[in-house]
């Protein structure tokens, strides 16, 4: 073996051209693989860095005929909590937890930090126990001793320099004191990446009423016991809600209308359910990618085993054993591989760093992806099996090879002969075939981004600075005095040089909030069967619209006539106004909200009448592909009675500049930070980075897709190349004859290019056919266009026929320039 492997790496040096083609097309084949198998692997296969993640369930209420959202609803009511905690014997734990952001003082200056608020059950139900201190205890889920916190390890660190005695020390969040009762340790994480610390979430008493149920604020979780399983629990929640169909009979045909069931997954399943098929598409991708790789260099070995055809039958002839020999053609393929393997995990690393500047962060679970042993492994039994396959192929033909014949016939037709001839041209066309599919699916993916690039969003990008304000209660405890914060923020902004025009709203697009809300319309009957619908509810401010340039429609924006003095009114979107004015004029129709949450079809002297004065166009708030569930937008006015839930504490404000926006922005937080220090802004963007971030997911994997077609498009080209070339070899005898009996040079060219043309044909037919096979996958990802889109299969077949007759051309044009007496002539 030993001696084998030097000899290996002799020739593999004495062939050095040949070596280092392979080794680079190995290399970038298995770098692409290591790459996505990276993503796929920290993404979608690891379990959640928790002990026994797979056992963490997240239940959440869905309502699928109410239009709640761009995807399955994922939240729980405070009801429903109590309910399972009660009604279910499947959990060893239940816990509920949701996002919130706290002002912390940090060098003396606020900044808003993200972090969560969980029940105190969540730490026991994760089995994590902290680095330092202590974890929540039941007590502090309690109104009025609920003022503690966790510390992340980072925010730790960043607060306190790593002292271990900050147990017990007070620390202010949004103006209200404090304990650190627990640091957690280094590297724990759980279910967003982006929180640094955690408060008890206490409930108040009207919160776990029965008027709060379908009220959906919140995250349900729950720790499956050892010998439990998902259908149980499954199971347990549906008994639940069929039991409460029954006692709130007056709700159980609008439930029923809605679709409400709750869908009980595992948590891990649900935080990467957004990302998981394209990331299955870009690892079938990287994977034909290879397959086309390892059959262009089966082409190349079973080319050079035709060179090598004299050396390899005299050995023979001498005496060696054909597994002997077979063996050495095996050891030089895995020679090469595995180079190509250690050179491939450098390429993949390459191409894990230039994802991150293409957006590989905006994925779930991002900051987990990084290549470890399991991926090494896996990209070195991919290097070993592929070069035992290439090894193989020409291997095999030796246990085949007549001696005689081979020794006496090698110049004219080498080892294989026609079955080898056979072998290459089947090898062709499967590189056409999967050169196909991938030019198709990367066309497909870049058609459906420019669709998405054009887009009309439902408001303008250029010079709009958008940021996050907090009014905690703490410091604004009424209502009125939100308001009239909100409107002494907006004056100080609009009052900056430099600042055009600005507006609040509660939901930025794009910004990664959603609110929805059942509203109804004066006088529409519903169809039997009809279910209530609940669209994303927004609350604006006067000027908000004329900044995010939101097109009106009809009717007027909201001004400074809508305050509390005035009668209600509402803005709805073009969507909302089709959905209960089929065809006619919403402008002075009427809607409200229910007031009755026992029934909420009464109109009584409590119900709140709101005037519809607008109808703006329909804005992408979630996504721009505009697959959202929702069936339209409406908009209170910001300065009038709040809606039930109270005036909202988060203000997102919108900014149009006509100066520099960097310098605009440092002037409004200097004029902020004296109208309010401890009211940091967060969160800030421009709304082309907003766009540029909603789209990164999607430009990613349209690159990498491209970068493989054109992989794939190079490695196709190379293999028609060298099939052809090598069928102009072994026919040099027979063309010239021909020539020498008369034929033209442009006969001698037609003949090579039909052959060439042909294998490129049936390779078309076999990748249309795989493109059809693979268009329910591919249909999920796109927008715009479908699967089989015949733009994109003409543009793909037009490109992959230019550049298979140019490879097809060069061959030809080199068999009209034989020379009949010399080629017929040698011995």
């Amino acid at each position: 073996m030993i001696a084998d492997i030097h000899f290996g790496l002799k020739q593999l040096w004495k062939h050095r051209g040949y070596a280092a083609t392979a080794i680079l097309t190995l290399a970038v084949c298995i770098g692409a693989n290591a790459a996505i198998f990276t993503i796929v692997n920290s993404v979608l296969l690891k379990p959640l860095p928790v002990p026994d993640s797979g056992r963490i369930l997240l239940m959440s209420n869905q309502y699928p005929n109410a239009g709640t959202g761009i995807t399955p609803f994922t939240n729980s009511g405070v009801p429903d909590y109590y309910d399972r905690l009660r009604d279910t014997t499947v959990y060893e734990e239940q816990a509920m937890y949701n996002g919130t952001n706290q002002a912390f003082e940090i060098n003396g200056s606020p900044e808003l930090i993200r972090g969560m608020a969980a029940t105190p059950s969540l730490f026991r139900l994760l089995h994590v126990p902290p680095a330092y201190g202590r974890i929540f205890d039941d007590s502090e889920g309690e109104i009025g001793n609920e003022q503690k916190v966790i510390l992340s390890y980072p925010l730790w660190q960043q607060l306190y320099g790593s002292n271990a005695g900050v147990v017990g020390q007070q620390v202010r969040l949004s103006g209200r004191p404090f304990t650190i009762v627990g640091v957690m340790p280094k590297g724990f994480e759980f279910a967003d990446s982006e929180a640094r610390f955690w408060i008890p979430l206490a409930f108040t008493a009207q919160q776990k009423s029965d008027d709060f149920r379908h009220s959906n604020s919140w995250y349900n979780i729950g720790r499956l016991k050892p010998d439990a399983t998902i259908e149980q629990a499954q199971e347990q929640v549906n008994a639940i809600n069929a039991a409460n169909f029954e006692r709130f009979s007056q709700f159980k045909q609008l439930l029923v209308n809605a679709g409400f069931h709750t869908r009980v997954e595992r948590l891990q399943d649900v935080l990467v359910r957004g990302v998981r098929p394209s990331l299955y598409l870009l690892w079938g991708g990287a994977a034909f990618v290879l397959l086309i790789g390892a059959v262009n260099l089966v082409n190349v070995a079973l080319a050079r085993s035709n060179l090598r055809a004299k050396e390899l039958t005299t050995r023979l002839a001498l005496g060696a054993g054909r597994a002997q020999v077979a063996r050495q053609l095996i050891i030089e393929s895995l020679l090469l591989s595995l180079s190509a393997g250690a050179a491939g995990i450098a390429v993949g690393y390459g191409i894990l760093r230039a994802l991150d500047v293409i957006g590989l962060e905006r994925i779930p679970r991002a900051h987990e992806i990084h290549m470890d042993f399991m991926v090494i492994a896996a990209a070195l039994a991919v290097a070993t099996v592929a070069g035992w396959l290439i090894g193989l192929v020409p291997a095999v033909h030796l246990f085949k090879v007549n001696l005689s014949t081979a020794l006496r016939e090698e110049s004219r037709t080498g080892i294989g002969g026609r079955k080898t001839q056979a072998l290459r041209r089947v090898l062709v066309v499967t590189q056409v075939a999967f050169a196909f599919v991938l030019l198709i699916g990367s066309g497909l993916l870049l058609g459906s981004f420019r669709n998405l690039l054009a887009v009309d969003p439902g408001f303008k990008t250029e010079g709009i600075i958008t940021a996050t304000i907090g009014m905690p209660r703490v410091r604004y405890p009424a209502d009125k005095d939100v308001v009239q914060f909100t409107d002494r923020v907006l004056r100080t902004v609009r009052a900056v040089p430099g600042v055009a025009a600005a507006g609040g709203t509660t939901i930025i697009p794009l910004g990664g909030n959603h609110s929805d809300s059942v509203i109804l319309a004066e006088g529409y009957q519903m169809k039997p069967g009809e279910s209530l619908v609940s669209p994303m509810q927004v609350t604006v401010t006067p000027r908000y619209f004329e900044t995010m340039g939101t097109p009106l429609v009809k009717g007027r924006y909201f001004d400074d006539r809508d305050n509390e003095a005035s009668p209600g009114v509402i803005i709805v979107d073009e969507r909302l106004a089709r959905k209960f004015w089929p065809g006619g004029d919403p402008i002075g129709r009427r809607m409200y909200k229910p007031s009755n949450p026992r029934d909420l079809l009464k109109i009584d002297e409590k119900t709140r009448w709101l005037t519809v004065v607008g109808v703006v166009r329909e804005v992408q708030f979630e996504d721009l592909a505009g697959r959202s569930t929702t069936v339209g937008a409406y908009y209170f006015a910001a300065a009038q009675p709040p809606p039930p839930q109270g005036a909202p504490r988060g203000l997102a404000l919108a900014i149009k500049t006509s100066g520099d926006p960097a310098a605009v922005l440092g002037a409004v937080r200097a004029e902020l930070n004296k109208l309010d220090p401890a009211m940091p802004l967060a969160d800030v963007r421009t709304m082309q980075e907003r766009v540029a971030l909603s789209l990164m997911s999607r430009r990613a994997a349209m690159l990498l897709a491209i970068s493989f077609g054109v992989i794939a498009l190079f490695l196709s080209a190379v293999g028609i190349y060298g099939v052809l070339t090598y069928v102009v070899t072994q026919r040099s005898r027979e063309i010239s004859i021909r020539i020498a009996l008369g034929s033209t040079p442009r006969g001698v060219f037609r003949l090579v290019l039909r052959e060439g043309l042909w294998l490129v044909g049936i390779g078309f037919v076999l990748g249309l056919a795989g493109t059809a096979a693979l268009r329910r996958v591919l249909g999920g990802q796109l927008y715009g266009l479908g699967a089989m889109d015949p733009r994109v299969m003409a543009i793909v077949m037009v490109l992959l026929g230019i550049i298979a007759l140019t490879a097809c051309s060069l061959p030809a044009r080199r068999a009209t320039r034989l020379d009949p007496v010399t080629v017929l002539t040698e011995p």
